[in-house]
């Protein structure tokens, strides 16, 4: 008969790494549940490109994928609900390069450290078109750059709010032609391509599938696109820098994460599941239709990325006088 201190001895021995056994066991059979991806904008074209995403991945890991919007403060309120759940593989976050980059350069407090979320791979880069009302006697680039110095904070530039990509994209043409502009924010959800299409906001850098309606409608008047390559949806639409502001590309990325605490086996499993999903001609041909470029990454390439990304836009917050005291 074992004596207690035998069995502690027994239970040290051989009941540590009986447990730590079966946890291997259940990492294997991963997933083995619905995941959930997070997204951060609950309509247009980032929630297209989850579904299109979930969709497949969904096919790939054998398991649902459902997506379910946690909206607001620029996408902080995603971000640090993803940061803070389990790391376990279940949660995921589309992520938008501002979440990484320049949300904790602006907000006094986000709610997470980016070292919070551990980057997977990037799945699309996204330009913009830049439009304006109809209405307006502009059609240039150029002549927008014109109207605006000429009428300096009267020319108002709808965004999805403080940090959004579309007031990032804002600042930067700012900083980089001199043209005084009033960003107004709105609520996203399509509010900001509505305040242009009603002639309450003069212009918009505003997402593929956000604008073709009313570029199509005659309602709004397509510029350029801040990419450096042309869309196939606007094939005679000029890039920024091929209208004369040479140099510009402003692109964002949008990339899949988890929690830090996330096992690298589980990441590994996830990431190759991702890049097979992003080769998918499904995916491919969805992305096309909203204006994405589908495209993958390794973690450490995008880690890398966002470091010297960041410094990049530091200046630019820095000279528009958005940074916060650091």
């Amino acid at each position: 008969m074992l004596t207690r201190r035998r069995l502690l001895i027994s239970l040290g021995s051989v009941g540590a790494p009986l447990l730590l056994g079966w946890m291997p066991a259940a990492r294997a059979d991963y997933p083995d549940s619905p995941i959930r991806i997070v997204i951060a904008f609950p309509a247009g074209a980032g929630e297209a490109e989850a579904r299109i995403v979930a969709k497949r991945l969904g096919e790939v890991l054998k398991q649902p994928v459902i997506v379910e919007a946690h909206p607001g403060a620029g996408g902080n309120i995603a971000a640090a609900y993803v940061a803070k759940s389990r790391g376990d593989g279940y949660t995921l976050l589309l992520g938008v390069s501002t979440f990484f980059e320049t949300n904790p350069m602006i907000y006094k407090d986000i709610g997470y450290q980016p070292a919070d979320l551990q980057p997977v791979s990037v799945i699309s880069e996204q330009p913009f078109v830049l439009v304006v009302n109809a209405s307006l006697p502009i059609h240039s680039l150029q002549e927008l750059i014109a109207y605006a110095k000429q009428h300096p904070g009267k020319v108002t530039n709808a965004t999805a709010g403080l940090g959004s990509p579309l007031d990032l994209i804002a600042k930067e043409f700012m900083v980089r032609t001199g043209a005084q502009i009033l960003n107004v924010p709105y609520k996203g959800g399509g509010e900001d391509t509505l305040a242009v299409l009603g002639g309450f906001a003069d212009m918009l850098f505003g997402g593929v599938a956000d604008v073709t309606a009313g570029i199509q409608s005659g309602k709004m008047r397509a510029l350029c696109v801040t990419g450096n390559r042309r869309l196939p949806h606007f094939p005679d639409l000029p890039t920024i820098a091929e209208a004369g502001l040479a140099g510009y590309d402003f692109t964002v990325w949008n990339c899949l994460s988890v929690p830090s605490s996330t096992p690298p086996a589980i990441v590994a499993k996830l990431h190759a599941a991702i890049v097979t999903t992003m080769a998918s001609p499904d995916v491919q041909t969805g992305f096309d239709r909203i204006g994405f470029f589908p495209t993958s990454s390794t973690g450490e390439e995008l880690s890398k990325r966002i470091v010297s990304e960041t410094e990049i836009w530091r200046a630019v917050l820095k000279k528009s006088g958005t940074l916060q005291q650091q």
